[in-house]
């Protein structure tokens, strides 16, 4: 099996060398708001049936390349605008200029996405189910965290600092994360843990975020086993621009009086700023971010740093080098469990003033080779380095985790009908640490994607993918990861779609082998651990409501065999272990509704689901059976007043203090905005109601909070 993918990428890479041809022609241009002639960075522009596009920068310029003379197509599309198509002729040796205004609209619309086969597609006919969260949602609900902007995503919750997509991951403090998160297309779990560092990047140099529910081993391997989220960071723009967002709040005081724990004003900070250029051929941007807080709680301070840089080099045969770096240094105390019920934001005496520092480095270099306009090839190699840890001696017990790696992958279209993605992924994994020893792992695996389009209605996905996971002195484990799906558009506004396939966890070092605690509580090792695997199915309905309203239904269903999660025992000790059959099933809606065009609109989301532990017939762990979101927006002139209302049903079921109460979750934010040229000034009510629920075991969430942010443009 391997020999025969090594055999197929080699063919593919062969034909590309072959079909090399010259290209010397380019369009430019830029993409407005037809209302506002506001710009429209992050809009997609490509030319059909091809591999050609490009994204609007920062001040809505875009450039697409490499074009030969010829008759096309070319669509300008943005999420929440109506798309642009427009014939054009390219002669030889004459570059185009072509603007374009764009229209709001509340439909879907033909935004492009590529998380969900690693190649350019309309979000509107894709056969997975797929969710984007565009830069000015992110912008909008002023978030600090990548994690929190995530919560409007249909399906989407936290659990404590666990992302759930469908239920999948519920809390696991020290287990693997069961979604793969990729920047920019890379993945950055860390390399011990298999966790998130949501705070690897600041929000403000995020252009959009992808999120793939369902099977995504076919192409993104262990991790991806219910869903990926792929975070796209901005490039850097044609012309000067600088912007900075300046944000400052207060705590208020707890609502139940016994809580209050200090009479010292408690506060937070934020400073970004990024400036970006191109100077000729090469473009950069280069961010600084600064986040600073006493918190609301006892143990809760907290000093972050972010240090981003990009440079995007369009190189004189067509093909781009892009190199990124990301830094983040956090210097913290630690919060691990309230006091006593009576004293919620107190830690226990013992713990107080306990903090630790986290680091966390990302860097990459991805070439992009255009060999034609239906053939292309992407070479990238990647380095991660995080000190994420446990909170038992971070600092002296853990060394930074080492992850590198590196793909070679090859586009082509042999035919206006069919499109082939194909390639090669490796990765190596070095930790060490006190509490399990230095370990080494590789992974080699060759995928193979394909979307046909039957025709205009019809379109088929199907790739497979075959992972090679080898610890090193220890064990070797392999899994193929088929996928297949399906697009429909019977009637104009219409489309089903389907998918099922198969995906995977390999245990992560931790799991495996932690050897950890005091003679009052211990982590015991199990380096038997088999990996997780899942089968997911899921069939919905994307539906245009007239000219102003949007739904999408979805139904879904992931069986896990051998799912990996701790257990406590009646010793004191705790254990990871396989729970041999789990299944999640459910249904996930999504609604928006431009009730008054341009004044007032509506997005309402829910998800339905029934976790259950097959064999032991129980609910599985710390997964709520419904969660909603509901946001209403009016605006009027410069001003725009809107609220987030969210909802998660109260956990049935948790592993460590299951007699403590539970409440559901039931938050509201409330932002008041107002907008002058290219500034904003905002005021935010987080948690307005000042409502108590905990995030996690004995861990209340955010007490309300105000703060006012001024972000802008110069």
């Amino acid at each position: 099996m391997i020999k025969n993918c090594y055999r197929i990428f080699f063919v593919l890479f062969i034909t590309a060398a072959m079909l090399n041809a010259k290209v010397t022609v380019k369009i430019s241009g830029t993409i407005t708001e037809k209302t506002s002639g506001d710009a429209l960075p992050g809009a997609n522009v490509f030319i059909q049936d091809t591999f050609l596009g490009a994204s609007s920068d920062e001040n809505g310029f875009f450039e697409i390349n490499g074009i030969t003379p010829g008759n096309y197509v070319l669509r300008v599309s943005f999420m929440g605008f109506k798309p642009v198509r427009r014939q054009i002729s390219i002669s030889p040796d004459q570059d185009l200029v072509m603007n374009f205004e764009l229209e709001e609209t509340t439909i879907l619309t033909e935004q492009i996405v590529i998380t969900s086969s690693r190649q350019p597609e309309n979000l509107a006919s894709a056969a997975a189910s797929i969710s984007v969260l565009e830069k000015s949602d992110i912008q909008r609900r002023n978030s600090y965290k990548l994690d929190e902007a995530l919560l409007s995503v249909p399906g989407v919750t936290l659990v404590g600092e666990n992302i759930n997509i469908r239920g999948g991951s519920g809390y696991n403090r020290l287990g693997g994360s069961r979604t793969l998160v990729l920047l920019d297309g890379i993945p950055i779990l860390t390399s011990d843990l298999g966790a998130v560092n949501w705070n690897i990047i600041p929000v403000t140099e995020v252009e959009h975020m992808e999120v793939l529910k369902g099977a995504a081993s076919s192409l993104y391997g262990s991790g991806a086993i219910s869903g990926v989220v792929n975070i796209l960071t901005k490039l850097p723009s044609k012309g000067h621009s600088l912007s900075f967002r300046q944000s400052s709040g207060l705590y208020d005081e707890p609502s139940v009086p016994e809580w209050k724990w200090t009479d010292k004003l408690r506060y937070f900070h934020r400073t970004d700023a990024s400036y970006s250029n191109s100077i000729g051929p090469v473009g950069m941007r280069l961010a600084v971010s600064h986040h600073q807080s006493t918190g609301d709680r006892e143990n809760g301070l907290l000093e972050r740093w972010y240090y981003t840089g990009k440079l995007h080099w369009q190189l004189p045969d067509h093909s781009t080098l892009t190199l990124f770096s990301t830094y983040s240094q956090e210097d913290r105390e630690f919060f691990l469990q309230w006091w006593e019920q009576d004293h919620a934001l107190n830690v226990p005496p013992p713990e107080r003033g306990n903090r630790y520092q986290l680091d966390g480095f990302v860097s990459y270099a991805v070439y992009h080779k255009l060999f034609s306009p239906t053939l292309s090839t992407k070479l990238r190699v990647s380095y991660n380095q995080q000190l994420v840890g446990i909170p038992i001696n971070v600092a002296n017990a853990f060394t930074p985790a080492i992850g590198l790696s590196g793909e070679v992958q090859i586009n082509w279209k042999p035919h206006p009908n069919h499109s082939i993605s194909a390639g090669v992924d490796y990765k190596r994994d070095q930790v060490e640490s006190l509490y399990y020893g230095g370990r080494e792992a590789n992974g080699i695996s060759p995928y193979i994607q394909e979307i046909w389009k039957l025709s205009e209605l019809l379109q088929l996905n199907a790739g497979v993918r075959l992972d090679t996971y080898t610890l090193v002195g220890d064990s070797v484990e392999q899994q193929i990861s088929p996928k297949i799906g399906a697009s429909w558009q019977p009637i104009f506004g219409t489309i089903f779609h389907f998918s099922c396939g198969r995906a995977f966890r390999a245990a992560t070092v931790v799991e495996r082998f932690i050897s950890a605690g005091s003679k009052d509580f211990k982590a015991l090792p199990n380096p038997t651990l088999k990996p997780e695997r899942s089968a997911l199915f899921d069939l919905g309905v994307r539906q245009n409501i007239g000219e102003r309203a949007f739904a999408e239904v979805t139904a879904f269903s992931a069986d896990y065999e051998n799912l990996i999660e701790p257990v406590l025992n009646i010793d004191l000790t705790a254990q990871f272990i396989n729970f041999s059959r789990a299944r999640i099933q459910g249904v996930e809606t999504m609604f928006r509704w431009d009730v008054i065009p341009q004044y007032f609109r509506l997005l309402t989301t829910a998800t339905w689901m029934d976790p259950r532990d097959i064999d032991r017939k129980e609910p599985l762990l710390y997964r709520p059976r419904f969660i909603g979101y509901f946001s209403p927006s009016l605006s009027f002139g410069a001003f725009s007043l809107e609220a987030d209302y969210r909802y998660m049903s109260r956990l049935e079921k948790v592993a460590v203090f299951p007699l403590d109460e539970r409440v559901p979750t039931k938050v509201w934010d409330i932002r008041l905005m107002y907008k002058w040229k290219n500034y904003k000034l905002q005021f935010d009510i987080r948690n307005a109601l000042n409502y108590n629920y905990t995030v996690s075991e004995r861990v209340l969430g955010e007490i309300r909070n105000y703060a006012l942010t001024l972000s802008g443009d110069i």
